[in-house]
């Protein structure tokens, strides 16, 4: 007799569900054995899935006969947030196995059985505590309401920072020594603190390269640039890559603890020298010097390095200009810019062209219309001038109105066998004259051997006209006989 429920075309019936189920109950019977085989030890880490989250505790499939729980205020954040939700995968240290109740820690807190704590230091799982007060050579900490100890080089990996930074914080800790029935408990947070910073540290080798930009925050300052913390291992900005102009010191850019987003310049696990950029991650102000400065525009910058072949002055942060010696002098010829500015000063310049891809202005001085002419030197005067050089052949003075004049050795008396920088220190003060001018090469010759030959013939002519009734100078042996009569 044939089945009526049969397909057409079909002799027998299907059997496929019937196998099916057979099938999914042989893998959970067999689970069921693995499950109930599984031996879960104290003090070893495991790893299982949430299943379910109570108002107090949160259940994890270890793979064993029973559900594990945790504390639910283990896995809160610090706004009491929970952390995981149901399918999360958790890792976390068992406190007590059984065949009826697994406890787990992810670290130990007050929700943790006494008995679980006093095996910490045996396990090495975190345990938390309060640092109430500083103390000789560390910290008092108190751990589940028991006193223990933290040696100052035990609570960070940096060294050097606020110890009252550390009084009154919650932190995590291990048990480093435990002994005399728990009256001596010895902690270290740093041990934690590394062994995280070597899991970071890995994974950025994995995914740190150059070209990348990264969040850190500032760990130290030196005279030669800043260490920065990028997630457990430090770079280096050198001075260079602070800003885009020049930094007098780094204390002018950046504080310690500061947190900041920096540029992956160069990275060498070998040597584990990381090299990074602050200011490629800022706007560069050459991209727009065309639209903000044209070519003789005038504006007023301030002077920040003297060179042989010119002045650099400052027009902003970050951009410069180079006024060239030629353009100092106001057409006079100079020997260096300092006779003309110094550093420092601020002063009125006129731009002559701008290259921006090589990141060049050049500038000429303008002359300040306030100040007066310099006064016009002619043959014959007498001036006072400055020492500013002193030579085999002679000596140049700084004369008036920032020019300059060589005081040859024939022009100076007795300058024979004599030190003529002993003679004429510089900086010191010169009386000359002016005995030639060369218009064209704009050199000035300088005289003291004619002002004590004028001098001279001066006193001779006063001497000579105080004498009543004489109609002529006499012989010079008269005259002699006189002044030393009087």
């Amino acid at each position: 007799m044939m089945n009526d429920n049969l397909p057409e075309g079909s002799d027998t019936p299907r059997t496929e569900p019937e196998s099916e189920e057979v099938e999914d109950f042989a893998a959970l019977y067999e689970e069921s054995f693995s499950r109930s085989d599984k031996k879960i030890q104290r003090d070893t880490k495991v790893e299982g899935t949430v299943v379910s989250i109570g108002e107090e505790w949160v259940f994890v499939d270890v793979g064993a006969k029973s559900e594990a729980s945790i504390a639910r205020e283990e896995l809160l954040d610090e706004n009491g947030e929970l952390t995981v939700s149901v399918g999360d995968r958790l890792t976390a240290y068992v406190i007590r196995p059984g065949d009826g109740e697994i406890l787990l820690s992810v670290k130990m807190t007050s929700a943790a059985s006494e008995e679980a704590v006093r095996d910490a230091y045996r396990s090495g799982v975190p345990v938390e505590g309060l640092v109430m007060s500083e103390r000789k050579g560390g910290f008092s900490v108190t751990v589940f309401g028991k006193p223990a100890f933290c040696p100052y080089s035990q609570i960070d990996i940096q060294s050097g920072g606020n110890p009252l930074d550390f009084v009154g914080k919650r932190l995590t800790f291990r048990i480093m020594e435990y002994s005399d029935r728990g009256r001596n408990v010895v902690l270290s947070r740093r041990e934690i603190l590394e062994e995280e910073r070597r899991r970071m540290v890995a994974e950025l080798q994995k995914t740190l390269a150059p070209g990348m930009t990264v969040k850190g925050v500032v760990r130290n300052l030196t005279n030669f640039g800043a260490f920065v913390d990028i997630g457990g291992i430090e770079g280096l900005i050198p001075m260079s890559e602070l800003a885009w102009y020049r930094v007098s010191a780094v204390e002018d850019i950046l504080s310690r603890g500061d947190e900041i987003t920096v540029k992956v310049m160069d990275v060498d696990w070998d040597r584990r020298k990381i090299s990074l950029s602050l200011k490629q991650t800022l706007a560069d102000p050459w991209d727009t010097v065309a639209e903000r400065y044209s070519e003789e525009r005038v504006l007023t910058g301030t002077v920040t390095k003297l060179m042989n072949f010119g002045a650099f002055v400052e027009l902003e942060p970050g951009i410069e200009g180079l006024i060239h010696i030629s353009n100092l002098g106001g057409g006079r010829r100079i020997n260096h810019p300092k006779e003309v500015v110094d550093q420092g000063q601020q002063v009125e310049v006129r731009i002559l062209s701008i290259d921006k891809g090589a990141r060049r202005i050049g500038l000429e001085l303008v002359p300040d219309s306030a100040l007066p002419a310099p006064p016009e030197l002619k043959m014959g005067d007498v001036v006072s001038g400055i020492v500013d050089a002193v030579k085999e052949y002679g000596i140049f003075v700084l004369l008036p109105g920032n020019r300059t004049g060589l005081l040859h050795v024939s022009e100076i008396s007795d300058s024979r066998g004599s030190d003529l920088k002993k003679k004429f220190p510089l900086g010191s003060p010169v009386k000359v004259q002016v005995v030639g001018i060369d218009e064209q090469s704009r050199k000035i010759s300088l005289s003291t051997k004619s002002l004590e030959e004028n001098q001279e013939q001066r006193e001779f002519s006063e001497f000579a006209a105080s004498k009543p009734g004489r109609s002529s100078f006499g012989t010079l042996g008269d005259l002699l006989k006189d002044k030393i009569k009087e």
